[in-house]
């Protein structure tokens, strides 16, 4: 009867389990289609669960996972995966016999790197999953980077370590493992950081200067779900509470250990309101006053920590992905040591899905092979060839294929499409004395689900695509169809001769790609609060290769009702061809109110948007390949 009952409950099909780190995409039961990554039988790999007891006496909880024929006395390097989203799934009996889980987006796998021949210690950090101990900010904090020193020392002492250990994940996880090189133990050789940030105001609280509130709100929901040992009720199931407890508990303690651990972390902060962040970047405290906004740890302030280390990395994100292909390159820049690497991928967050046009479905890149490949030279010394190949590798949309270089951006040259009149785009430079375009700004403009700022790797067969819809409440400038293919590779710059009748407001720019049905692509935007206008010299904290805004108090200034005010701000990163015959398309919004804050008061706003011979707004689109149409 056992064995039939087995045998009926494993042919529910929970096989094809995906966590998702920072968004709603927690558990996909879906089967994936066929694909190009190699698919791994984890169900007889050696498991073994610890209580690790960091310096202060706090507890971590940790899975070691080894080959299935790893023998007493064997050395193998370790790959460590430390998570805020469960290191492992807790299987109830039968499932626990049959599956091994640890949760992260559905194109990673950690497991796979048992495969690959390394030892994998997944960790909860403390104030999450099974661990003990409280979490006081969203993100990681100073003692979660002690605490990562700690676990690299541990895995050092153990009887199937070799002592190389090399540090991943994605997002958060990614973060991780970018944490360490702050103070990082001389047995970390490499760590790859995946869609991961790098500045935490401009990358992910306030992009542009602007409170990214759907984003703050569903991440502080997502987290205390997982804090209470319960998934999102949206993701919930009779199968997944049939076959599911939630997180692992570590063998040889209770139930009742484990409901204590869960009680303590209702205690952990979510910084899901607006007053979890800063306004501005000199604030000293968050808006609600209740944090000390140097407390909130940012990797861009340990730039010289980090790049001491002399610790190779491998920086990785996608187009699509948020801000975060900005953060891969700003990591790239400041810290590479000539060992970096930096991939940039038609992907969304986490990677799951390919939004290319032509190629919108589950992604076929092997993400964990790839980095598999990286910790093979510095963890096992392989000589595979990786530094003989270009250190920079991008994909182009459109093209649909890889591109190589050894620096970002890549070598192009600069040119200059021209906003004017009636809704037209020119590549020549206006001659008129005056002209503008007026808008009265509509604040239910919003791009919803489907967009760069969503942060579910589910996303399968989108590709963030046909925008004509947005035409009624939107400015937009379209150009000549193309004489020939255009490659855009870099970022591209924007610049608006703006007269507002609201001091303060946002503007948000998108490039889109004009198709020969008139389906207007996205391919990339960028947005700033209007406050911010100013452009700096240089960037205190980091150098970068667009125009520096610091989003300070001090360096702010109410728009003029009375004046044309210029506004200089880059796009994200792109890398996208433009088809002959089709067309280049710039679309102008004040708020994009499904993800950011509107920042306008009162009635609507009203524009002019200058484009004469004296104030051409314009965009500047670094090109790489193939000259422009007349």
């Amino acid at each position: 009867m056992k064995s039939y009952l087995s045998a009926v409950l494993l042919a529910i099909p929970v096989m094809t389990v995906g966590l998702l780190s920072q968004d709603s995409s927690f558990w996909n039961y879906l089967n994936p289609p066929d694909q190009q990554t190699e698919e791994f039988d984890h169900r007889h790999l050696l498991e073994f669960t610890h209580y690790v007891e960091m310096d202060d006496g706090i507890k971590l909880a940790v899975n070691v996972y080894l080959p299935e024929d790893h023998q007493a006395g064997e050395k193998l390097p370790t790959v460590l995966y430390q998570t805020r989203y469960w290191r492992a799934i807790g299987f109830k009996w039968p499932f626990n016999k049959r599956m091994k889980m640890v949760p992260s987006t559905e194109n990673f796998d950690p497991l796979d790197f048992v495969h690959y021949g390394y030892a994998l210690v997944s960790v909860d950090v403390r104030g999450s999953g099974a661990s003990y101990g409280l979490k006081t900010l969203t993100l990681p904090d100073i003692r979660e980077v002690m605490d990562s020193k700690q676990m690299v020392q541990w895995i050092t002492e153990q009887p199937w370590s070799d002592g190389n250990v090399g540090s991943t994940g994605i997002s958060y996880i990614g973060n991780t493992a970018l944490y360490q090189l702050i103070d990082p133990h001389p047995n970390l050789k490499a760590i790859a950081p995946l869609y991961s940030v790098f500045d935490l105001y401009d990358d992910v609280s306030a992009p542009g200067g602007i409170y990214f509130h759907q984003f703050i709100s569903s991440y502080g929901d997502f987290c205390e779900t997982l804090d209470r040992n319960t998934l999102p009720p949206w993701r919930r199931s009779f199968k997944t509470d049939l076959a599911t407890y939630g997180v692992q508990r570590v063998d040889g303690h209770s139930k009742k250990d484990f409901d204590e651990i869960i009680q303590d972390h209702q205690c952990n902060m979510y910084h899901r309101t607006e007053g979890g962040t800063a306004e501005f970047m000199d604030d000293t405290t968050t808006l609600n006053g209740y944090l000390n906004v140097n407390d909130v740890l940012s990797p861009h302030f340990f730039i010289k920590e980090m790049k001491q280390s002399k610790i190779p990395i491998y920086s990785w994100s996608g187009w699509w992905d948020a801000a975060f292909q900005h953060s891969a390159i700003k990591q790239f820049i400041n810290l590479d040591n000539g060992q970096h690497l930096l991939r940039l991928g038609p992907w969304n967050h986490g990677g799951g899905a390919n939004v290319s046009p032509a190629q919108a479905n589950r992604s076929a890149f092997d993400d964990v092979k790839e980095v598999a490949r990286f910790f093979d030279h510095h963890l096992k010394g392989i000589d595979n060839g990786l530094y003989d190949e270009p250190r920079v590798k991008y994909y182009t949309i459109g093209a649909d294929e890889w591109r190589n270089a050894e620096t970002w951006p890549p070598e192009s040259r600069t040119r200059t499409m021209f906003l004017a009149d009636s809704g037209r785009a020119k590549w020549a430079a206006p001659t008129i004395t005056s002209s503008f375009s007026e808008y009265a700004v509509d604040t239910t403009h919003g791009m919803g689900d489907d967009c760069r700022w969503n942060f579910s790797t589910s996303h399968y067969g989108i590709t963030y695509s046909d925008r004509a819809w947005q035409d009624s409440i939107t400015l937009s400038f379209t150009g000549p169809e193309l004489s020939e293919d255009l490659e855009v590779t870099g970022h591209p710059v924007v610049t608006v001769h703006l007269q507002s009748d609201r001091p303060d407001g946002s503007i948000f720019v998108y490039l889109e790609d004009v198709d020969e049905f008139g389906n207007a692509w996205s391919v990339t935007e960028g947005q700033l609060r209007l406050i911010h206008r100013s452009v700096q010299g240089s960037a205190p904290y980091y150098q970068d290769c667009v125009p520096y805004h610091s989003y300070t108090k001090k360096d702010s200034e109410p728009m003029d009702p009375a004046k044309v005010e210029t506004i200089v701000m880059d796009l994200y990163p792109t890398s996208h061809l433009f088809r002959k015959g089709h067309k280049l398309r710039v679309r102008l919004a004040g708020t994009d109110s499904y993800n950011f804050k509107n920042l306008f008061k009162g009635d609507e706003a009203n524009w002019k948007v200058y484009h004469d011979a004296e104030r051409a707004s314009s965009i500047s689109l670094p090109i790489v390949t193939s000259s422009l149409a007349n």
